[in-house]
């Protein structure tokens, strides 16, 4: 999130990508770093036992999501 919010607060866009076990905490630091408005892209938790296969068909269902991101 810090990344996130510093890039997109100079004017670099983003697309945090995060699994949903932590959107309570992007979501504090978001709030902490004033940036309520920062909205990640959330995809299905755990990541890390999944195959590559598994990875990027995570990653083309988000896809969309992540264009829009770094284009709007």
């Amino acid at each position: 999130m810090h990344d996130g919010v510093f890039f997109e607060d100079h004017g670099v866009p983003t697309a945090t990508v995060l699994s949903s076990e932590f959107v309570r905490a992007a979501s504090a630091q978001a709030e902490a770093l004033g940036a309520t408005d920062y909205r990640p892209i959330v995809v299905p938790h755990p990541i890390q036992t999944l195959t590559r296969e598994e990875v990027r068909a995570l990653a083309d269902k988000a896809f969309d999501e992540i264009v829009r991101g770094l284009t709007a």
